[in-house]
């Protein structure tokens, strides 16, 4: 039984460390080659890539990263360590606040449920900053609730300090963010609760204080060395992205994280409206009580922290992520209170329904998810690699005979080992086979052979990310600026004026997307993995030929032309 329970975390957040994946660009790719600079240069202020202050993210991450390297050495798995580490540490905490709140068994579960939440164990496998930021979001509400509920002044006021170290922790991570996901869970729940009093705000102000002095010392020193750091971090990326649409991700519709949330929250969200009804029943029965104070808490997570990143006009996937670990921890006590036989009998049936369902609909999730990489990436799966899919598939199955026979726990149990097994299976199939198509490792391997970088580098249609990582440090400190670039399809009349030597690394899958549209035939280039290098010159001759033998591009002015070869590329 034990193993039941320790399984799924090592499986999610350690197993991927031993596959040979290489860096994805173009954000884990920039972060990395930004974490090794760090390392490397023994500063430890600012952030840079290929030279240049990087504004964009705080510096925890980065921090993480730099100090995994200079333990571990310099390769893709002491860079995924961390935030794999920070991973578990949001299983932990999640467990940990649902233990507190609910007891031993619902903080057990919560933990495995989250584990194998569809977002969370997705997102946590990215180079997302807010991987650093859940665990510090978890402590903070739990020390807030805890310092309600402390049985002595000292005690009330050592939670309120450790809630201000994780705030700060949490600025460090992802800047206002943490903040403002906190305010929006306590605060709505001390107005639900009509707890909202003098001495809450007194505590909620104390809590600050503390975060701006754990903060604060490298974000000045980030200002110091940085002029413009503060205006660009807190009024441009925080106060202008939230209330208008400056930033890159705004324009989305206000209902944006719905979906999101629905999808990403399976397969335990689907018990979550047996949890509000329980809450909803156990209020009317005594309003005051334990299980009723922190369901309320829970609601207000969700809703508040939800509505409070809706209304902003700059919405990303990564931000609605600190909403999983309240769901999680909901459907946990739904669960709880079922093995307990203390749920509705028309909740009970339900809950035995559903699971029953989505056992079956588990069995088709592996084999479903290969075809569509296999479809739309056109990566060959061996027959044997398609046999050990069917066959770990087929162990969704097991849960449904635990069930039948009455052994709800095990049945339970071998569910969510069986989620976490046929993830590490498809990442055993697909990262290895896959990731080198959406990184530059081989590139940078054959310019480390070659002693040197040519001239001028032309990425075609992605960003200089990874290679800046595997590069030889002697190569990347001989780098000029401009010498790598990414090369938009839109701007290929630019190419003939390119100095001499310039070389362009056209992906292999680009050439599949545009082959219709682009013949390259009988141009002379090297392959370099899922690379071919051409000399700039030829290609572009190539390229403009292309474009005014069509008579369709060439009937319309040179911005619609530009705009359709960008159509076709994202295509």
């Amino acid at each position: 039984m034990l193993s039941l329970v320790i399984l799924p975390p090592l499986l999610v957040f350690i197993y991927p460390l031993a596959l040979d994946i290489p860096l994805l660009d173009p954000d884990e790719g920039i972060f990395a080659a930004i974490s090794r600079a760090m390392c490397e240069s023994g500063d430890w202020v600012t952030p840079r890539f290929l030279g240049e202050p990087f504004f964009s993210k705080p510096i925890l991450y980065f921090w993480s990263q730099a100090l995994s390297l200079r333990l571990f050495g310099i390769h893709e798995a002491a860079l995924r360590l961390p935030p794999l580490l920070f991973g578990l540490f949001g299983v932990i905490t999640t467990g940990a606040v649902a233990w507190r709140m609910f007891g031993r068994k619902t903080g057990i579960l919560a933990a495995l449920f989250y584990t194998t939440t569809a977002l969370p164990i997705a997102l946590s496998q990215s180079p997302a900053h807010d991987v650093t930021l859940i665990p510090w979001i978890n402590l903070a509400i739990l020390g807030f609730w805890e310092s309600e509920r402390a049985a002595t002044r000292a005690r009330a006021w050592g939670c309120i300090l450790a809630v201000g170290v994780a705030l700060g922790v949490a600025c460090l991570a992802k800047g206002g963010l943490g903040l403002s996901t906190v305010g929006a869970t306590w605060g709505a729940y001390l107005l639900v609760t009509r707890r909202l009093t003098l001495a809450a705000c007194l505590r909620g102000l104390a809590a600050l204080t503390v975060a701006a002095l754990i903060a604060a010392p490298w974000f000045l020193a980030m200002a110091a060395r940085n002029p413009g750091y503060f205006h660009y971090y807190f009024v441009e990326r925080h106060l202008m992205g939230y209330a208008t649409n400056t930033q890159p991700h705004s324009g989305r519709p206000f209902w944006y994280y719905l979906p999101i949330v629905l999808a990403g929250g399976l397969p335990w969200i689907i018990y979550i409206p047996a949890a509000l009804h329980d809450a909803w029943q156990r209020r009317k029965q005594c309003p005051r009580g334990r299980g009723d104070g922190v369901a309320t808490l829970m609601i207000c997570w969700i809703l508040g922290c939800t509505l409070f990143l809706s209304l902003a006009h700059s919405k990303l996937v990564t931000y609605i992520w600190p909403v999983f670990p309240p769901l999680a921890i909901l459907s946990a006590t739904v669960w709880t209170r079922f093995f307990d036989d203390s749920l509705a009998p028309a909740w009970r049936r339900a809950l035995a329904l559903a699971f029953r369902v989505w056992s079956w609909i588990a069995l088709l999730a592996l084999p479903l998810s290969l075809a569509i990489v296999h479809v739309v990436y056109r990566l060959p799966i061996a027959p044997l690699e398609w046999i050990a899919a069917l066959a770990v598939a087929a162990v969704a199955a097991v849960p449904l005979g635990f069930w039948k026979t009455g052994r709800t726990n095990q049945a339970l149990l071998t569910s969510i080992l069986s989620l976490s097994v046929q993830f590490a299976a498809f990442m055993t199939i697909v990262g290895p086979g896959l990731s080198p198509q959406f990184s530059a490792r081989d590139l940078a391997a054959h310019f480390n052979a070659q002693g040197r970088v040519p001239p001028r580098v032309l990425l075609v249609e992605q960003r200089v990310a990874s290679i800046a990582f595997y590069l030889d440090s002697r190569l990347r400190a001989e780098l000029r600026p401009g010498q790598l670039e990414g090369f938009r399809l839109a701007r290929l009349e630019e190419l003939p004026t390119v100095e001499p030597g310039t070389v362009v690394a056209v992906p292999q899958r680009w050439l599949e997307q545009t082959g219709r549209c682009v013949n390259l035939s009988g141009i002379a280039y090297q392959p370099v993995g899922h690379y071919r290098l051409y000399e700039a010159a030829p290609l572009a001759q190539a390229f403009m030929a292309t474009v005014k033998g069509n008579t369709l591009l060439a009937a319309r002015p040179a911005g619609a032309q530009q705009r359709d070869l960008k159509t076709t590329v994202a295509r």
